[in-house]
């Protein structure tokens, strides 16, 4: 059994409030065309790594069943809110279990990116096949390191009311790994309250993903590159989706 990882527990209230509206809006079309368009109303999908579940919502708006999973049980307090109605698992990717099986599973915004190596991808693959129907597709996204150089190499913040965050990343090529580390300021009670976490995503070769979702039973692997799906300069940047069978 895998330890959940825990990094965004501390994150959940700022990525709820102010995180992925934009990329939400521009991955909408492409998961819609990569796999909604391949799926009957109703048909039951899996959101893998849902987080606040705000794309599980919309999801669920569009008419079909889903349910999600993640393994920040701060995040999921958000999303039972975000969409209620939907059951949430709260476990490890590579090491979850639901009583079920789907007619097709997604991770998106790079969620698959927060695992440490290889390994935990293949595990992961396996998770999510052994929750598939045959045939049943699964789609997800990955930033390759042209992302990491690009994206994880800054300092952002943003100052609010009742908020101040400032997130400080830095990409080690050596290692391929992406660490953010972030300071938040909270008002509680007119008092100002302060939180430090860092948060880490991995560089993943794409011919080592590609082999590891075979090895886990997925066949018919297509890669996409989200800028020529239509998403912007930003958010499609370096960004490719993988779309697999399960067999």
């Amino acid at each position: 059994m895998n330890e959940r990882n825990t990094e965004y527990d501390p994150f959940a209230a700022i990525y709820d409030r102010y995180w992925g509206a934009e990329y939400h809006n521009q991955v909408f079309p492409v998961v819609d065309h990569l796999l909604f368009s391949c799926l009957p109303k109703g048909a039951s999908l899996l959101d893998v790594c849902c987080g606040t579940g705000k794309f599980t919502a919309l999801v669920k708006r569009h008419g079909f069943s889903v349910a999600g999973m993640d393994a920040s049980a701060a995040m999921l307090a958000y999303a039972r809110k975000n969409a209620p109605g939907v059951d949430f698992t709260l476990a490890d990717v590579r090491s979850f279990s639901i009583a079920r099986k789907f007619d097709g599973a997604y991770s998106i915004f790079e969620s698959l990116n927060h695992l440490p190596d290889v390994p935990s991808l293949h595990s992961a693959f396996l998770r999510v096949r052994e929750h598939l129907n045959p045939g049943a597709l699964f789609l997800f996204d990955l930033n390759r390191e042209d992302a990491f150089l690009a994206q994880w190499n800054q300092t952002d913040a943003l100052v609010d009311s009742d908020t101040v965050w400032v997130t400080r990343s830095h990409y080690d090529e050596g290692r391929r790994l992406g660490v953010c580390e972030v300071t938040v300021f909270s008002s509680v009670e007119q008092n100002w309250k302060r939180s430090d976490f860092t948060l880490r995503q991995t560089c993943h070769d794409i011919d080592a993903v590609y082999d590891a979702l075979s090895r886990a039973g997925f066949g018919s692997i297509s890669l996409y590159d989200a800028a020529d799906m239509g998403m912007d300069e930003y958010a499609g940047y370096a960004r490719t989706f993988f779309r697999s069978t399960a067999s």
